[in-house]
């Protein structure tokens, strides 16, 4: 577990930039900020369930540590596309497929968290609330508004760049056009190798579900916050990430309810 000034808004954080997201310094220790600004609103949230809690801070802890891990594997991997090693260059997309698929499992972890924190401060809040059914209504209604922005903002900026970092690993780092080239070979593959699409069809990997895109939806578009709309954005530019079918269920189901 990392420090817990994270988690209490310590004055000894220094704010820092890595490019392209915010985060936190200490003693050596990094940790995203939109992260733990998450991690201090659930931890200070006025309902005593401290289990669920550390379970839901847990999973921001991982998400943290899987952000950093795939900035430092984009940039290992710039300028190495192994097109004269065809051995390297398969072992690296069956690589990334992996840290693709465990994606996955992360989202699912923290959605489950979030699930498990609903249900125990609902819960607790109906056995301790006023008798009035308003004040009952409110009070559950601020619970549930008050998670779903804090998970909203876990998945757009919390899980969200560590796919995206992945993404832009696929990138050579060569001149524009090649580089899309390159990358589109990369998830699309050739008659002579496969691309990472067609790995995460594999049953050993994982890939979003429609229930995963349903969920981030859910997050996105029912939290008090603004609507990053990163379901949208994984139905268009990763479609080989959510597969066809699971994509145009979604779309279908969008469209339906708006």
């Amino acid at each position: 577990m990392v420090s817990r000034a994270f988690f209490t808004g310590s004055k000894y954080l220094v704010e820092d930039n890595d490019g392209r997201h915010d985060y936190l310094r200490l003693d050596g220790e990094r940790f995203l900020a939109p992260l733990s600004a998450v991690g201090q609103k659930v931890r200070q949230a006025p309902f005593e369930v401290d289990e669920q809690k550390r379970a839901y801070l847990k999973a921001l802890v991982d998400l943290n540590e899987s952000y950093f891990a795939a900035r430092e594997y984009e940039e290992e991997t710039k300028g190495k596309y192994l097109k004269h090693d065809e051995r390297a260059e398969r072992r690296f997309r069956i690589e990334t497929a992996e840290h693709f698929s465990d994606c996955v499992a992360d989202l699912r972890t923290l959605l489950s968290a979030h699930d498990a924190l609903v249900d125990a401060a609902v819960e607790q809040v109906e056995s301790t609330a006023e008798a009035d059914a308003n004040e009952r209504r409110r009070a559950l209604s601020a619970v549930r508004s008050t998670l779903l922005a804090c998970t909203d903002r876990a998945v757009s900026e919390g899980w969200f760049p560590v796919v995206e970092a992945y993404y832009y690993s696929l990138s050579p780092g060569e001149l524009v056009a090649e580089d899309r080239e390159r990358r589109k070979q990369r998830i699309e593959g050739t008659e002579e190798s496969r691309g990472i699409g067609e790995l995460l069809e594999k049953p050993h990997f994982d890939r979003l579900t429609e229930r995963d895109i349903r969920r981030i939806r859910e997050v996105n578009r029912e939290s008090p916050g603004s609507d990053p709309r990163v379901w949208k954005r994984l139905l268009d530019e990763y479609p080989w990430y959510v597969g066809q079918k699971h994509g145009e269920a979604v779309a279908a189901g969008t469209a339906d309810s708006e």
